[in-house]
């Protein structure tokens, strides 16, 4: 219901009448949370408003809240007068909230959906779905849209299905539309109808008509005679009316005249008694073609509606009062004309007071459809600790389950905590039971139909109210109205005469002895205990009633408790109180669920509820319940996600505001806390980060800082959560090579075919890894390279680069010039890292670095590095030159090794230099030719490597299709890594699927490379590419898109290299020998000016690391 999007109607204002101020109040914070979540637009005035007086019924509700809307409106504008001209270009929307519910102790608006809006799942806050929201979706996406503006008017009474979008014809400027359903006469029978002329208005609207008004009702099309009453369709009301900035304008104005005033706060501050109007036969009746003056006056269409619910009215409208205001509203509102449109595929379904009828619509949902914004699940945001076991047709909604719970068919469990074992059976309804007292239903089985609710009472006076809570049952047989005495009538299923004679309880004990027999009902019966003088009462008394034979002991405490009927129980519910206890329950649902979500390495995103806990003002609970996990677990890789969990929240916190979330992470208030963490010491700095953090929770900017360096602290528990790798490497002593011999290592670069990213971690360790890499020559060269050389002076010379004139050198002669190599901008960072990672010295250390060197290897050493590619070139160039200047210090310090542990080396190295990075790059670049690389979602983290085995001719048709192309654009990886990182541990669903597709498809390349198919090969790297855009959107520059698209005909596949953004393209060309063809392609295109195109030939040896003279 994200009323942002372009599909969606733009409200100018929503109003939602309810019956009195307490319960607006609670369902403006309701509104306002929906706002605030992005359900309802920003921009839209969002408005509850009281009755004036009880029961002024909806017309009245009606025409106090379009008053109430216009005073707003024109406040707003700058009027010190209610202004009609607001109407003009506005959209209006009045919900009425209707009346209490059996079912619902929030009425009918606020009936549960089994189902989640899809966006919630994704970035939006989640939320649960009612009734009220789906009607105001409806209106919103499916009606609404193309309407001219003017007001909106729905009820909240039924569920409103309409599966797809109508067409609606709005020319003709119709004054107002009275929306129908086809229903079948069977079901019409107790509901309203329109009778639709020929040109297809309104001629009269009709109440519970009998056969002559049903085929007065009846739709065309249908069989005229005869048939069976389900079969025949009539146009029934479907409780959805729109009126025309004129209509709405000529009803505003009557609120200014008595009596009809009466129906508004103005008349309620003038003290005038109220008056009760009904919507549809009180003042829409007046627009109908065929209703003369004289029976609307007298009020003869609506006697049947009359003698049903304004009878039961608690005060009566003088039939004066009543003919004077018909007189005005005829002449306001007829003339006008009122066109129908009956929406041909939609369905009604009222909330009655029938329990069988509730569960039919909770269990079979009829609002479920192919409509792509909702989720639907029979497990609604539930926490399970213990065994659940649902049947297809059971319901689960906002609910935390404890133990074993068993549920047959067609049962449903709402807003409830349980302790089990519970056995639910058939069609029954377990609804607000708190923990204590669901031990009440242990170890018993509830008969079938049974309904059991837990409900919030207020109970006294408005100034000095008491609160309670009750529980009470019925069965869903049972008819509420029916008489005693009737053969219908039941309790808990059972004829009253069973319940009385199994209970011994008498009617006398729930029925004053004033009461005939027919006026005694269920409704009315003092069956439900409150409050007990020395002992306490709730749901074990309840379960009594339902199943419990004849106790004494239980039917004394009964008879001297405190009891009210179900009637009594209705006007007294604390609607403030049960939405409360439904949002408390949410959000300790979602603690709960992000707890297990974060321990069990669950791939589901905790993010919806992060943004959710913010808006409901419980984020400090959400921060301290992720700092105890953080604390708890012995997981690095979990503590890291934690992390990165609590920046979210933060960035939550900062609502928007505040900057981007990436950024530095260096402030020294936070270096206390990282360096705890640094030393292994998890459990003090995640104390010392939270200690930290309460100074940094006061503006966005500094939320959002804050956050940025929880993910720095993040990132410190995947660098221990990556070094784990250490396990895999292995080396062994040899003899140390001669001095001012060079050790020389020189490596091919490589082109990721398929599958990266899902060697990065986290997500290889969480989710697993599989990459196809080919090791490459650029234009028939290694060129990447790194060399060796022990020299006589103890002392480490590292030079960067291989001309004299512009390579850098930088000499180290004492162990704490060591200390930089975490700083990646640091001159000789890496080649120091690869110093201590190769364990050449030993760092920290309490011997100096020249007794180590000259200890050791009786001299120092001179190390060397090259590249002939550029800076940010995709093709692997700095993991692939950590290996090699790995290789070459362990070759030149004594010791052999095997590729495979030097894969594992360069993943540690990597993260001693802070800089991250998975696994591919080395696997492709220092292994020869085609390899498929896989890792396995766990800790510690292990590469295995299985080289591709391919034919020769598949050998010469790689190299003679496979181009590079240098797009002149660099490309940083850690400039999108963050972000990676930042939406996978949100675990944002695209993203998760995207990731497990990765890996299909790098087995599906490695397939294709063997099989020789290099058509199949262009599909994987296309797909690869794709995949490689939603992994990182905005890696994809306007240059390298005109690229290309203007290559596409002449390629098989093609992507841009490592994480994109920028460096080499790698083409997959149709036709040998292409690198000219590709050269003349390109030429044309804007931005290309600065291109390279070069010759590729797989690589067959890999690295290469020989001794050789030299200076």
């Amino acid at each position: 219901m994200a009323l942002g999007q372009d599909s969606a109607c733009q409200w100018r204002a929503i109003a939602v009448t309810c019956s009195d101020e307490t319960i607006a109040r609670a369902v403006q914070h309701e509104l306002d949370i929906r706002q605030k979540k992005g359900f309802i637009s920003e921009d839209t005035l969002v408005l509850t408003i009281p009755d004036p007086q009880a029961r002024v019924g909806s017309g009245g509700a009606t025409l106090n809240a379009l008053l109430v809307v216009a005073e707003y409106l024109s406040q707003q504008q700058g009027f010190t007068v209610v202004n009609p001209d607001v109407l003009m270009d506005s959209r209006i929307l009045i919900m009425h909230l209707g009346r209490n519910y059996p079912f619902s102790s929030c009425g009918r608006a606020f009936v549960n959906i089994p189902a989640q809006r899809v966006e919630s799942q994704t970035t939006k806050p989640n939320d649960l779905l009612t009734n009220m929201d789906f009607i105001l979706d409806v209106i919103s996406y499916k009606l609404c849209p193309g309407s001219p503006a003017g007001v909106w008017i729905s009820s909240t009474d039924m569920m409103l299905h309409v599966p797809d979008t109508p067409s609606i014809d709005w020319s003709g400027d119709p004054d107002a539309v009275a929306f129908a359903v086809p229903a079948s006469e069977e079901y019409a029978k107790n509901h309203g109808m329109y009778r639709i002329n020929k040109e297809g208005y309104v001629d009269d609207i009709m109440y519970q008509g009998g056969p002559t008004a049903m085929k007065m009702c009846r739709l065309p099309g249908g069989p005229s005679e005869g048939g069976d009453a389900d079969h025949r369709e009539v146009s029934l009301v479907s409780g959805v009316v729109f009126l025309s900035v004129r209509a709405a304008d000529r009803l505003l104005s009557l609120h200014v005249s008595a009596p009809l005033d009466a129906c508004t706060y103005m008349g309620l501050d003038s003290g005038v008694k109220p008056l009760q109007l009904s919507l549809f036969f009180d003042i829409l009746l007046a627009l109908c073609a065929d209703v003369s003056e004289e029976d609307y006056i007298a009020g003869e269409p609506c006697k049947t509606y009359d003698n049903i619910h304004r009878k039961n009215s608690t005060y009566e409208t003088s039939d004066t009062m009543m003919t004077k205001a018909r007189s005005m509203i005829w002449k306001a509102l007829h003339g006008l004309k009122m066109k129908a449109v009956v929406l041909p595929m939609a369905s009604h379904h009222y909330l009655t007071d029938s329990g069988n009828e509730f569960l039919k619509l909770v269990t079979s949902c009829p609002l479920e459809g192919e409509d792509n914004r909702y989720a639907w699940n029979n497990v609604i945001n539930t926490h399970t600790e213990g065994q659940l076991d649902t049947a297809d047709t059971s319901i689960v909604i906002n609910s935390i389950i404890e133990g074993s719970v068993q549920m047959a068919p067609k049962s449903v469990i709402v807003h409830s905590h349980l302790q089990g074992p519970i056995h639910l059976s058939k069609d029954s309804i377990l609804s607000g039971i708190s923990y204590e007292e669901s031990k009440a239903l242990q170890g018993s089985v509830l008969p079938p139909g049974s309904i059991i609710q837990g409900i919030n009472l207020r109970l006294g006076s408005t100034g000095n109210p008491l609160s309670a809570k009750v529980y009470v049952v019925f069965g869903r047989m049972d008819t509420f109205q029916a008489a005693y005495l009737k053969a219908t009538c039941s309790f808990c299923n059972s004829p009253w005469m069973v319940f009385l004679n199994r209970t011994g309880i008498d009617k006398e004990d729930i029925w004053p002895n004033n009461l005939t027999d027919y006026s005694r009902t269920l409704f009315n019966a003092k069956l439900f205990p409150v409050w007990h003088n020395r002992a306490a009462v709730g749901l074990k008394e309840v379960v009594w009633l339902l199943k419990g034979e004849n106790d004494p002991i239980m039917l004394e405490r009964w008879r001297s408790s405190w009891r009210l009927s179900l009637e009594e129980i209705m006007e007294c519910i604390d609607i403030p109180l049960e939405l409360k206890h439904r949002r408390d329950l949410f959000c300790q649902i979602g603690q709960l669920n992000t707890t297990r979500i974060l321990k069990d390495c669950l791939s589901v995103s905790p993010v919806p509820f992060f943004k959710s806990a913010f808006i409901e003002g419980v984020a400090a609970d959400v921060l301290t319940t992720l700092d105890k996990v953080a604390c708890e677990t012995s997981s690095p890789g979990v503590a890291a996600r934690t992390l990165a969990c609590i920046a979210d929240v933060l960035g939550a916190m900062a609502d928007g505001k505040g900057g981007l979330r990436s950024g530095p992470a260096g402030n020294q208030r936070w270096s206390h806390a990282f360096a705890l963490l640094e030393a292994g010491n998890r459990l003090e700095g995640v104390q010392a980060l939270a200690e930290e953090r309460s100074h940094w929770l006061t503006e966005p900017d500094r939320l959002m800082r804050a956050a940025r360096h929880y993910e720095g602290a993040a990132q410190i528990l995947i660098r221990q959560a990556v070094m784990t790798a250490r396990e895999f490497i292995s080396t062994e002593s040899c003899e140390l090579p001669p001095r001012d011999k060079w050790i020389v290592a020189r490596c091919p670069a490589r082109i990721d075919v398929s599958g990266g990213w899902s060697d990065t971690p986290p997500i290889t360790y969480e989710n697993g890894g599989a990459v196809v890499d080919a090791a490459i020559l650029l234009d028939g060269k290694k060129p990447i390279g790194a060399k060796v050389r022990r020299i006589e002076e103890p002392r480490l010379e590292l030079v960067l680069g291989t001309d004299p004139e512009t390579a850098q050198r930088v000499i180290v002669t004492k162990l704490a010039d060591l200390a930089d190599y975490t700083n990646p901008q640091a001159p000789g960072a890496l080649l120091k890292a690869a110093f201590c990672c190769a364990e050449v010295v030993t760092f920290p250390s309490s011997t100096e670095l020249k007794d180590q060197l000259t200890e050791r290897y009786q001299g120092g050493f001179e190390l060397m590095t090259w590249s002939d590619l550029p800076t940010g070139s995709g093709l692997g160039t700095s993991s692939i030159l950590a290996g090699a200047i790995i290789a070459v210090l362990w070759k030149a310090s004594g010791r052999t090794f095997d590729n495979i542990s030097l894969i594992h080396a360069v993943l540690h190295l990597e993260q001693m230099l802070t800089t991250g990075g998975g696994w591919q790059d080395q696997v492709g670049g220092l292994n020869p030719g085609l390899n498929i690389g896989r890792s396995e979602g766990r800790l510690p983290l292990q590469v295995t490597v299985t080289p591709i085995p391919i034919t020769e001719e598949t050998r010469q048709t790689f190299d003679q299709h496979f181009v590079l192309v240098y797009t002149g654009k660099t490309r940083l990886a850690r400039n999108l890594l963050q972000d990676v990182i930042r939406n996978w541990y949100g675990r944002l669903p695209q993203i998760v699927t995207n990731c497990q597709k990765l890996k299909e498809n790098a087995e599906e390349c490695a397939i294709a490379f063997k099989e020789g198919d290099f058509s199949k090969v262009g599909e994987c790297m296309n797909t690869y590419w794709a995949q490689k855009k939603v992994m990182a959107p905005g890696s994809e520059p306007l240059v390298v898109r005109r690229m290309m698209d203007a290559l596409r005909p002449h390629v098989h596949g093609q992507a841009l290299a490592g994480a994109g953004g920028g460096g080499f393209m790698y083409i997959l060309t149709r036709e040998s020998g292409a690198v000219a063809r590709v050269k003349e392609i390109l030429a044309g295109i804007e931005g290309t000016e600065n291109i390279t195109v070069h010759s590729v030939s797989l690589d067959q040896t890999g690295l290469e690391v020989t001794v050789e003279d030299g200076s």
